[in-house]
Protein backbone atom coordinates (compact mmCIF):
# COMPACT_ATOMS: atom_id res chain seq x y z
CA UNK A 1 0.00 0.00 0.00
CA UNK A 2 1.47 3.49 -1.04
CA UNK A 3 0.22 6.19 1.33
CA UNK A 4 0.05 9.15 -0.10
CA UNK A 5 -0.36 12.95 1.74
CA UNK A 6 -2.53 15.47 0.10
CA UNK A 7 -3.02 19.54 1.20
CA UNK A 8 -6.71 19.69 1.49
CA UNK A 9 -6.53 22.94 1.23
CA UNK A 10 -3.94 23.64 -1.62
CA UNK A 11 -5.22 25.26 -4.99
CA UNK A 12 -7.56 27.68 -6.04
CA UNK A 13 -10.59 25.64 -5.76
CA UNK A 14 -9.99 23.61 -2.27
CA UNK A 15 -11.20 21.94 -0.38
CA UNK A 16 -13.72 20.82 -2.92
CA UNK A 17 -12.02 19.45 -5.88
CA UNK A 18 -8.96 17.94 -3.72
CA UNK A 19 -11.36 15.92 -2.00
CA UNK A 20 -13.03 14.74 -5.27
CA UNK A 21 -9.84 13.82 -7.04
CA UNK A 22 -8.45 11.96 -4.13
CA UNK A 23 -11.84 9.92 -3.85
CA UNK A 24 -11.35 9.39 -7.31
CA UNK A 25 -8.00 8.39 -7.11
CA UNK A 26 -8.87 6.20 -4.53
CA UNK A 27 -11.38 4.71 -6.55
CA UNK A 28 -9.33 3.94 -9.02
CA UNK A 29 -6.15 2.43 -6.80
CA UNK A 30 -7.18 0.34 -4.82
CA UNK A 31 -3.06 0.01 -3.97
CA UNK A 32 -2.85 3.89 -2.86
CA UNK A 33 -4.16 5.20 0.22
CA UNK A 34 -4.69 8.75 0.46
CA UNK A 35 -4.30 11.01 3.99
CA UNK A 36 -6.14 13.96 3.69
CA UNK A 37 -4.35 17.14 5.39
CA UNK A 38 -6.47 19.94 6.59
CA UNK A 39 -9.71 21.02 8.94
CA UNK A 40 -10.92 17.97 9.73
CA UNK A 41 -14.65 19.18 9.85
CA UNK A 42 -14.72 20.28 6.91
CA UNK A 43 -12.83 17.49 4.96
CA UNK A 44 -15.23 14.91 6.49
CA UNK A 45 -18.22 17.09 5.26
CA UNK A 46 -17.10 17.22 1.76
CA UNK A 47 -16.25 13.11 2.32
CA UNK A 48 -20.07 13.00 3.11
CA UNK A 49 -21.25 15.15 0.73
CA UNK A 50 -19.18 12.61 -1.76
CA UNK A 51 -20.89 9.89 -0.14
CA UNK A 52 -17.28 8.43 0.20
CA UNK A 53 -16.99 5.82 3.55
CA UNK A 54 -14.15 3.65 2.13
CA UNK A 55 -11.02 3.07 3.96
CA UNK A 56 -8.80 4.32 1.29
CA UNK A 57 -8.99 7.42 2.89
CA UNK A 58 -8.06 9.04 6.70
CA UNK A 59 -7.76 13.10 7.61
CA UNK A 60 -5.45 14.37 9.77
CA UNK A 61 -6.71 17.60 10.86
CA UNK A 62 -4.35 20.49 9.90
CA UNK A 63 -6.72 23.66 10.10
CA UNK A 64 -4.39 26.43 9.24
CA UNK A 65 -5.01 28.18 5.43
CA UNK A 66 -1.88 29.05 3.23
CA UNK A 67 -2.65 32.02 1.14
CA UNK A 68 -0.65 32.04 -2.46
CA UNK A 69 0.73 34.67 -1.30
CA UNK A 70 2.41 34.48 1.89
CA UNK A 71 6.25 34.39 2.42
CA UNK A 72 7.45 30.40 1.81
CA UNK A 73 9.68 30.53 4.78
CA UNK A 74 6.83 32.19 6.93
CA UNK A 75 4.64 29.53 6.37
CA UNK A 76 7.06 26.78 7.37
CA UNK A 77 7.34 29.20 10.62
CA UNK A 78 3.99 30.31 11.83
CA UNK A 79 2.04 27.54 10.03
CA UNK A 80 3.44 24.09 11.04
CA UNK A 81 -0.48 23.26 11.24
CA UNK A 82 -0.94 23.85 7.45
CA UNK A 83 -2.37 21.25 5.70
CA UNK A 84 0.53 21.88 3.24
CA UNK A 85 3.61 21.91 6.06
CA UNK A 86 1.52 18.99 7.63
CA UNK A 87 1.71 16.62 4.06
CA UNK A 88 5.38 16.98 4.29
CA UNK A 89 6.28 16.60 8.15
CA UNK A 90 4.13 13.13 7.85
CA UNK A 91 6.73 12.33 5.04
CA UNK A 92 9.74 13.32 7.60
CA UNK A 93 8.20 10.93 10.03
CA UNK A 94 8.18 8.14 7.79
CA UNK A 95 4.11 7.65 7.97
CA UNK A 96 3.39 8.44 4.27
CA UNK A 97 5.28 7.74 1.03
CA UNK A 98 4.61 11.04 -0.64
CA UNK A 99 3.28 14.64 -0.28
CA UNK A 100 1.52 16.75 -2.63
CA UNK A 101 0.00 20.33 -2.74
CA UNK A 102 -1.35 22.48 -4.91
CA UNK A 103 -1.21 25.40 -2.98
CA UNK A 104 1.98 27.99 -2.09
CA UNK A 105 4.16 26.17 -4.39
CA UNK A 106 7.47 28.33 -3.10
CA UNK A 107 6.06 27.34 0.70
CA UNK A 108 5.95 23.59 -0.53
CA UNK A 109 9.13 23.86 -1.87
CA UNK A 110 10.75 25.10 1.52
CA UNK A 111 9.11 22.69 3.06
CA UNK A 112 10.14 19.98 1.29
CA UNK A 113 13.30 20.76 1.47
CA UNK A 114 13.78 22.10 5.04
CA UNK A 115 12.06 18.97 6.66
CA UNK A 116 12.92 16.43 4.12
CA UNK A 117 16.44 17.67 3.49
CA UNK A 118 18.71 17.76 0.09
CA UNK A 119 20.36 14.30 -0.73
CA UNK A 120 23.51 16.05 -0.81
CA UNK A 121 25.02 18.93 -0.17
CA UNK A 122 27.32 19.05 -3.30
CA UNK A 123 23.77 19.54 -5.31
CA UNK A 124 23.11 23.16 -5.22
CA UNK A 125 19.10 23.89 -5.48
CA UNK A 126 16.41 21.64 -6.01
CA UNK A 127 14.49 21.85 -9.13
CA UNK A 128 11.21 21.05 -10.16
CA UNK A 129 11.45 18.74 -13.03
CA UNK A 130 8.50 18.46 -14.84
CA UNK A 131 6.90 16.24 -17.31
CA UNK A 132 6.04 17.99 -21.20
CA UNK A 133 4.76 17.12 -24.09
CA UNK A 134 6.64 17.02 -27.34
CA UNK A 135 6.15 16.16 -30.86
CA UNK A 136 7.44 12.71 -30.67
CA UNK A 137 7.39 11.56 -26.51
CA UNK A 138 7.08 13.40 -23.28
CA UNK A 139 10.59 14.77 -22.01
CA UNK A 140 11.54 16.67 -19.04
CA UNK A 141 11.52 19.94 -18.16
CA UNK A 142 13.84 21.50 -15.49
CA UNK A 143 13.62 23.99 -13.80
CA UNK A 144 10.25 24.35 -14.20
CA UNK A 145 9.74 27.52 -11.29
CA UNK A 146 11.63 26.53 -7.61
CA UNK A 147 14.83 28.93 -8.74
CA UNK A 148 15.51 32.31 -10.22
CA UNK A 149 18.94 33.72 -11.05
CA UNK A 150 20.75 30.57 -11.04
CA UNK A 151 24.79 30.55 -11.84
CA UNK A 152 25.71 28.49 -14.62
CA UNK A 153 27.07 25.79 -11.76
CA UNK A 154 23.70 25.60 -10.88
CA UNK A 155 22.08 24.39 -14.80
CA UNK A 156 24.76 22.42 -14.93
CA UNK A 157 23.47 20.50 -11.76
CA UNK A 158 19.91 20.78 -13.19
CA UNK A 159 21.06 18.65 -15.99
CA UNK A 160 22.09 16.06 -13.71
CA UNK A 161 19.50 15.49 -11.63
CA UNK A 162 17.06 15.78 -14.86
CA UNK A 163 19.14 13.63 -16.83
CA UNK A 164 18.57 10.78 -13.90
CA UNK A 165 14.76 11.87 -13.85
CA UNK A 166 14.80 10.44 -17.51
CA UNK A 167 16.63 7.97 -16.98
CA UNK A 168 14.98 6.12 -14.01
CA UNK A 169 11.55 7.62 -14.62
CA UNK A 170 11.02 7.42 -18.65
CA UNK A 171 13.88 4.54 -18.89
CA UNK A 172 15.71 6.62 -21.23
CA UNK A 173 19.28 5.53 -21.66
CA UNK A 174 22.06 8.21 -22.05
CA UNK A 175 19.45 11.28 -22.09
CA UNK A 176 20.28 13.81 -24.59
CA UNK A 177 19.92 17.41 -23.14
CA UNK A 178 19.67 20.47 -24.30
CA UNK A 179 20.10 23.82 -23.06
CA UNK A 180 17.05 26.12 -24.01
CA UNK A 181 18.70 29.70 -25.51
CA UNK A 182 17.88 32.18 -28.07
CA UNK A 183 19.98 30.16 -30.88
CA UNK A 184 21.95 27.20 -31.16
CA UNK A 185 25.34 28.71 -31.27
CA UNK A 186 27.12 28.41 -28.19
CA UNK A 187 28.03 32.28 -27.79
CA UNK A 188 24.48 33.38 -28.39
CA UNK A 189 22.26 34.12 -25.13
CA UNK A 190 23.42 36.01 -21.41
CA UNK A 191 26.57 35.15 -19.93
CA UNK A 192 25.30 33.00 -17.52
CA UNK A 193 23.80 30.87 -20.60
CA UNK A 194 27.11 31.06 -22.66
CA UNK A 195 29.10 29.87 -19.52
CA UNK A 196 26.59 27.21 -18.74
CA UNK A 197 27.17 25.88 -22.27
CA UNK A 198 31.01 25.90 -21.56
CA UNK A 199 30.31 23.84 -18.43
CA UNK A 200 28.02 21.21 -20.03
CA UNK A 201 30.51 20.43 -22.56
CA UNK A 202 32.59 18.23 -20.10
CA UNK A 203 29.58 17.71 -17.67
CA UNK A 204 28.86 13.62 -17.18
CA UNK A 205 25.52 13.88 -19.19
CA UNK A 206 24.59 13.73 -23.12
CA UNK A 207 24.90 17.57 -24.05
CA UNK A 208 23.82 17.83 -27.30
CA UNK A 209 23.97 21.73 -27.32
CA UNK A 210 22.02 24.55 -27.03
CA UNK A 211 18.31 24.21 -28.12
CA UNK A 212 15.51 27.00 -29.06
CA UNK A 213 11.99 27.23 -29.03
CA UNK A 214 10.48 25.06 -31.60
CA UNK A 215 13.24 22.41 -31.64
CA UNK A 216 12.22 21.85 -27.44
CA UNK A 217 8.23 21.21 -28.75
CA UNK A 218 9.69 18.73 -31.59
CA UNK A 219 11.13 16.50 -29.17
CA UNK A 220 14.98 17.40 -29.59
CA UNK A 221 16.23 16.56 -26.66
CA UNK A 222 14.93 14.51 -23.12
CA UNK A 223 16.21 16.95 -20.98
CA UNK A 224 15.49 20.77 -21.22
CA UNK A 225 17.94 22.41 -18.72
CA UNK A 226 16.57 26.09 -18.11
CA UNK A 227 16.22 28.33 -15.23
CA UNK A 228 13.07 28.58 -13.23
CA UNK A 229 11.80 31.91 -14.56
CA UNK A 230 12.16 31.12 -18.16
CA UNK A 231 10.76 27.47 -17.75
CA UNK A 232 7.61 28.24 -16.20
CA UNK A 233 7.06 30.61 -18.43
CA UNK A 234 7.49 27.82 -20.99
CA UNK A 235 5.12 25.20 -19.17
CA UNK A 236 2.07 28.31 -18.93
CA UNK A 237 3.04 28.84 -22.52
CA UNK A 238 2.48 25.04 -23.51
CA UNK A 239 -0.40 24.93 -21.37
CA UNK A 240 -2.12 28.20 -22.83
CA UNK A 241 -2.27 26.29 -26.12
CA UNK A 242 -3.41 23.57 -25.18
CA UNK A 243 -6.35 25.75 -24.12
CA UNK A 244 -6.94 27.31 -27.10
CA UNK A 245 -6.49 24.58 -29.20
CA UNK A 246 -9.51 23.06 -26.68
CA UNK A 247 -11.36 26.08 -27.06
CA UNK A 248 -10.85 26.62 -30.96
CA UNK A 249 -10.97 22.73 -31.77
CA UNK A 250 -12.29 21.05 -29.27
CA UNK A 251 -11.14 17.10 -28.91
CA UNK A 252 -10.86 15.95 -32.22
CA UNK A 253 -12.41 12.65 -32.99
CA UNK A 254 -9.58 10.84 -34.16
CA UNK A 255 -6.97 8.77 -32.78
CA UNK A 256 -4.25 11.30 -33.61
CA UNK A 257 -6.73 14.02 -32.08
CA UNK A 258 -7.48 11.55 -28.91
CA UNK A 259 -3.89 11.41 -28.46
CA UNK A 260 -2.60 14.91 -28.87
CA UNK A 261 -5.47 15.67 -26.07
CA UNK A 262 -4.57 13.22 -23.44
CA UNK A 263 -0.50 14.18 -24.50
CA UNK A 264 -0.93 17.85 -23.66
CA UNK A 265 -3.60 18.09 -21.45
CA UNK A 266 -1.65 19.29 -18.41
CA UNK A 267 -3.85 17.86 -15.77
CA UNK A 268 -3.09 14.21 -16.65
CA UNK A 269 0.42 15.45 -16.09
CA UNK A 270 -0.66 15.75 -12.23
CA UNK A 271 2.29 17.89 -10.49
CA UNK A 272 5.77 18.04 -11.04
CA UNK A 273 8.70 16.11 -8.22
CA UNK A 274 10.88 18.08 -6.61
CA UNK A 275 14.71 16.59 -7.76
CA UNK A 276 17.62 15.92 -5.45
CA UNK A 277 15.30 15.84 -2.04
CA UNK A 278 15.12 12.59 0.73
CA UNK A 279 12.05 12.37 0.02
CA UNK A 280 8.70 13.06 -2.94
CA UNK A 281 7.68 15.96 -3.01
CA UNK A 282 4.59 16.72 -5.69
CA UNK A 283 3.78 20.43 -6.65
CA UNK A 284 0.33 20.56 -8.75
CA UNK A 285 -1.12 23.32 -10.48
CA UNK A 286 -2.45 26.22 -8.40
CA UNK A 287 -5.73 25.58 -10.81
CA UNK A 288 -6.25 21.79 -10.38
CA UNK A 289 -9.52 20.96 -10.92
CA UNK A 290 -10.91 17.25 -9.50
CA UNK A 291 -8.63 15.18 -12.33
CA UNK A 292 -5.99 17.16 -12.27
CA UNK A 293 -5.51 16.31 -8.25
CA UNK A 294 -6.35 12.76 -9.09
CA UNK A 295 -3.36 12.40 -11.76
CA UNK A 296 -1.33 13.87 -9.11
CA UNK A 297 -2.35 11.46 -6.47
CA UNK A 298 -1.68 8.91 -8.79
CA UNK A 299 1.87 10.09 -10.29
CA UNK A 300 2.86 10.59 -6.38
CA UNK A 301 2.26 7.43 -5.82
CA UNK A 302 3.76 5.79 -8.71
CA UNK A 303 7.38 7.84 -8.07
CA UNK A 304 7.42 6.32 -4.34
CA UNK A 305 6.31 3.14 -5.62
CA UNK A 306 8.84 2.97 -8.42
CA UNK A 307 11.89 4.98 -5.71
CA UNK A 308 12.48 7.46 -8.47
CA UNK A 309 13.55 9.89 -5.80
CA UNK A 310 15.61 7.16 -4.11
CA UNK A 311 17.49 5.95 -7.80
CA UNK A 312 17.64 9.87 -8.99
CA UNK A 313 19.59 10.74 -6.07
CA UNK A 314 21.57 7.49 -6.31
CA UNK A 315 22.67 8.45 -9.17
CA UNK A 316 23.61 12.11 -8.61
CA UNK A 317 26.00 11.19 -5.86
CA UNK A 318 27.37 8.39 -8.46
CA UNK A 319 28.14 11.77 -10.49
CA UNK A 320 28.82 14.31 -7.98
CA UNK A 321 31.32 11.81 -6.24
CA UNK A 322 33.01 10.91 -9.39
CA UNK A 323 36.78 11.76 -9.34
CA UNK A 324 37.65 14.11 -11.68
CA UNK A 325 39.89 12.06 -14.08
CA UNK A 326 36.88 9.96 -14.35
CA UNK A 327 34.75 12.96 -16.01
CA UNK A 328 36.93 13.46 -18.90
Amino acid sequence: MIRVALDALGGDFAPDVVVEGAVNAVNKNPNVHVVLCGPEAVVKEKLAKLGYAGQGISVVDAPDPVAMDEHPVQVLKKKPHSGLVTCVALQKKGMVDASVSAGNSGAMMASCLMLLGKSSEKFSRPPIGCVIPTADRPIILVDAGANVDERASTLVDFAIAGSAFAETYFGYQNPKVGLLNMGEEEHKGPAVLQEAHQLLKSAPVNFIGNIEGETLIMGAADVVVTSGFTGNVVLKMLEGFFELHQKMFGTIDTEAGRRFAEMWDYRMTGGALLLGLNGTGIIAHGRSDALAIEKAVEVAAKYAEKGVSKNVNERLAAIKDEPAEAKQ
